[in-house]
């Protein structure tokens, strides 16, 4: 044969540790789970969008907070402003008072006195009843003296203490309904330094440190708590221990 190698295509050697170790990854990637990659990713200008919604609707509430807080000042100015008018109309009323008038109002209140000490009293009653005496012995003082007009209304003044203390809703202290009304203003004088408070209670939120004699205008009670009004249209709750009436000549308003 001539001389000419034949030529034979040779394949490349694969050892047989190279396919043990294709076939152990084969099985490792059979075995992996596979993460699926999210198409969208939350949208950032969609939470920028919820702030200010949420914004807006604080604001929006904020706003309804303020408007109710001004109409509860106003409603307060508008009792502030009836319980003057309706002072100033007593008193005109009392001017005009007589003898025999004056005279029979006190002794109704004496025999309502009378009839008041021969119950047992709490506490707040004492304080309230205390009042009431102080008004009575200035009603008679004053009726000595020709001024049936103070003398009235010094008798008017008893008078709203001892239906006070009569008042069965007082002593209902977690009861709205035990915070009751005075008929007419009652002028006190406060008789050593007190706190003004938001509410009658003596853990409440102080308002003002009232001054020894600072005058005082009461509209209305809640246990042995009253309801004042000084001069400086500050309001809150004092309690009557800390208090006395009004007695000079210059106590009620023309």
């Amino acid at each position: 044969m001539g001389g000419c190698a034949s030529y034979l295509q040779q394949k490349p050697l694969v050892s047989r540790q190279s396919i043990n170790l294709k076939s152990a990854n084969a099985e490792k990637t059979e075995k992996m789970e596979i993460i699926p990659i999210p198409e969208k990713l939350p949208c950032h200008r969609l939470y920028q969008e919820e702030i200010v919604v949420l914004k807006q609707m604080l604001e929006e509430r904020d706003e309804l907070i303020r408007k109710l807080n001004a109409r509860e000042l106003d409603q307060v100015q508008a009792l502030q402003e009836t319980a003057s008018e309706i002072s100033r109309a007593k008193h005109k009323l009392h001017r005009l008072a007589t003898q025999p008038e004056t005279a029979s109002k006190i002794a109704e209140v004496e025999v309502a006195m009378a009839a008041l000490k021969q119950t047992r009293q709490s506490e707040a009653d004492i304080a309230f009843q205390s009042l009431a005496q102080r008004s009575l012995d200035a009603a008679m003082e004053a009726y000595r003296q020709k001024d049936y007009s103070n003398a009235m209304n010094h008798a008017a003044q008893s008078g709203e203490f001892i239906d006070a203390i009569s008042n069965s809703a007082r002593r209902n202290l977690e009861s709205q309904d035990a915070v009751l009304s005075f008929h007419a203003p009652i002028l006190l004088l406060v008789t050593q330094d007190s706190s003004l408070r938001t509410d009658p209670d003596s853990h409440s939120k102080v308002i003002s440190l009232l001054k020894k004699n600072t005058h005082l205008t009461a509209t209305s009670y809640h246990g042995n708590w009253l309801h004042v009004q000084t001069k400086d249209n500050l309001s809150g709750w004092i309690q009557s221990l800390s208090v006395d009436i009004q007695i000079n000549d210059q106590n009620f308003e023309k």
